[in-house]
């Protein structure tokens, strides 16, 4: 299956019946969002939503200095599936170091291991 689509769990199109994940001890966590409530996923987590009527929805995209390293590693495997990344890493690195001035010292580290 995913040899034909390497890309298959990025599509807003695959959903698995949690039992089967259950049956394989993988953890499965649900929760119902309510107005003015966030949902935070973490960095390779899979997750998908489910509408229980009219509503409108809204992501914001967020990372603390730690997930740099993630987010290189996003790139990279995006580029080796030829899919476009939401939005520039690199851009964002170059943000952060013109405004390095008030950038805490582990931030710094970290966006200087990325640079390298």
């Amino acid at each position: 299956l995913f040899h034909s689509q390497p890309d298959l769990l990025h599509q807003l199109v695959t959903i698995l019946n949690p039992n089967i994940l259950m049956k394989a001890n993988v953890p499965i966590y649900r929760t119902d969002q309510r107005a003015g409530e966030f949902v935070v996923t973490f960095p390779r987590s899979y997750h998908t939503g489910f509408n229980q009527g009219y509503n409108f929805a809204e992501a914001v995209n967020f990372a603390p200095a730690d997930w740099i390293s993630i987010g290189r590693e996003c790139v990279n495997h995006y580029s080796s599936l030829k899919r476009i990344c939401v939005f520039s890493h690199d851009e964002l690195i170059c943000n952060i170091v013109n405004s390095c001035d008030d950038l805490a010292p582990k931030a710094a580290e970290l966006v200087y291991d990325d640079l390298n």
